[in-house]
């Protein structure tokens, strides 16, 4: 473990990929996207307009991608208020004891910066981070790993500097390809995801105490 820790949000530190990926399904019934649960997990870690990308291309969708984005977030949007996202457990435990020993916290995530700012806040973790970057900040979602290059270029430090904390197959790919440390969350609720290219794997957040 480094000094310096990148956390990913979604099956991390919320266990959020059960409501996102119960959403998109209903964005596609909606839509006539005929794509069901087992095609939803490999969207896990991307960001809205590669996936949007993806998903039309594979359905050949009529409507443009930045329709499907917008249409996507007016749905996500319209729930968020009944929306109460589970901490993933032992996370607090985790980043107290981070901060307790002096180490550099980061959070790098796929979804957009105010989904970030609000579920952060929402469960309370908000106030442990230097750093929050989101797929707003980026031009290549994971598994591209422009967003952790962007968190080391933030502090000024290479990339073997960094640990990354990761649930997703796109997101252990991004964090190797960035030169980083990978440690791999086997988080149940994420799905089937292929954690094997990670430099460990955990089963449990607690393992990290």
């Amino acid at each position: 473990m480094t000094d310096y820790i990148i956390f990913d949000m979604d099956g991390v530190l919320i266990d959020s990929e059960p409501i996102h990926q119960h959403i998109i399904y209903e964005v596609f019934q909606q839509q006539g996207i005929p794509f069901g649960k087992s095609y939803i997990e490999t969207l896990t870690g991307m960001s809205a307009l590669p996936m949007w990308e993806k998903v039309k291309c594979d359905s050949g969708h009529p409507a443009t991608v930045e329709a499907l984005v917008q249409f996507h977030r007016r749905y996500f949007y319209d729930r968020l208020p009944e929306i109460q996202m589970p901490i993933v457990p032992h996370v607090k435990e985790v980043l107290s004891l981070f901060q307790s020993q002096g180490k550099h916290i980061a959070l790098a995530s796929s979804s957009a910066r105010n989904q970030i700012e609000f579920f952060t806040q929402q469960v309370g973790i908000h106030h442990y981070f230097d750093l929050m970057m989101s797929g707003d900040d980026v031009e290549y979602s994971k598994p591209n790993p422009e967003i952790f290059l962007k968190v080391a270029q933030w502090y000024g430090l290479p990339p073997e500097y960094f640990t990354v904390i990761e649930d997703s197959t796109n997101g252990v790919k991004a964090a190797k390809s960035a030169g980083m440390h990978c440690i791999g969350f086997q988080n149940p609720l994420s799905g089937g995801q292929n954690l094997s290219q990670a430099d460990r794997i955990i089963a449990s957040m607690s393992e990290l105490l």
